[in-house]
């Protein structure tokens, strides 16, 4: 079974490997369980130097405060039926099905999605108690709006709640326009909202200056799929660019400290260190999105 898990795994990218192994070492649902799973007891294991390293514990916080965003973000508006993109190896569908009145499709391009669906199934079968009838796993690229509208009618009637952790800094100023277009005519025929944790700001002289939370490898991926030009330059100008595909912030959303596991580890580094990290510019927000009406 082990090998059916290592041979689809290895056609994921690099960096969704990195990241899930960062989520294992959190209270993320599903992240432990996954990489035991797919890696049986010889999974790769951060050294006792890289769990004391700044820059790993900092990569944790940053991580794992944006995927309880989400989380949140949906506590926060009540909409049962959630369509997640580009999801990646996150098993938030497969912890939130536990709630019966939950309709959650999975989606993220279809051979990740293929893969992951091995994966997920397992997980299921060995530790969840309730049925997941209600999780529905889907290959989409966002940009095919003839795709997306197809799985918009699998849910049953009401609002949807579309969701994202990540994705757009992948897509340039005309992708994301595009699937602006789509998500908002989906909102605007269906009701709901759109929950993004995938707000980015460029780095300016004072974020260059503090730790970046990125290993060299991490920093050639972000070059090779010009992830920093993808971001845009400001909170004030990304709702600028909302606002110009007719959508409102209606509400950001913070994660409260005590609900981010990973921060333990911060009570192994230096006050003095912590100390030069309190005017660390923030570079990622939440935001739940309202589609404008037109009148």
């Amino acid at each position: 079974m082990n090998s059916s898990f290592n041979s689809a795994f290895d056609s994921i990218s690099p960096s969704a490997r990195s990241l899930l192994l960062t989520k294992a070492v959190t209270t993320i649902p599903f992240a432990r369980e996954a990489v035991e799973m797919i890696w049986s007891e010889n999974h790769p294991r951060f050294t006792q130097e890289e769990l004391n390293s700044l820059q790993f514990i900092l990569r944790c916080i940053h991580f794992e405060t944006r995927y309880w965003s989400i989380d949140e973000a949906l506590s926060k508006i009540g909409i049962k039926n959630i369509l997640e993109f580009s999801s990646g190896f996150s098993f938030r569908g497969l912890s939130l099905c536990k709630n019966p009145e939950i309709f959650y499709v999975d989606t993220d391009l279809p051979q990740l999605i293929e893969d992951k669906r091995i994966i997920v199934l397992e997980l299921a079968k060995k530790y969840c108690n309730y049925p997941i009838d209600n999780l529905i796993m889907h290959g989409l690229n966002v940009l095919d709006e003839k795709v997306f509208t197809e799985i918009i009618d699998l849910f049953p009637p009401g609002p949807i709640a579309v969701v994202n952790e990540g994705l757009l800094v992948y897509l340039d100023q005309k992708q994301k326009r595009k699937l602006c277009t789509i998500i908002h005519k989906i909102l605007s025929n269906r009701g709901g909202n759109w929950i993004t944790a995938d707000i980015y700001t460029k780095k300016n002289r004072q974020s260059e200056l503090a730790l970046d939370i990125f290993d060299e490898k991490g920093r050639e991926f972000k070059a090779k799929h010009h992830v920093e030009e993808n971001k845009f330059e400001t909170f004030k100008s990304a709702k600028a660019f909302f606002e110009n595909c007719k959508f409102d912030i209606f509400k950001k959303i913070e994660v409260p400290s005590a609900q981010v596991s990973s921060r333990r580890f911060l009570a192994k580094i230096p006050r003095s260190k912590l100390e030069e990290l309190k005017g660390r510019q923030k570079i990622r927000e939440t935001w739940i999105l309202a589609a404008k009406t037109t009148k």
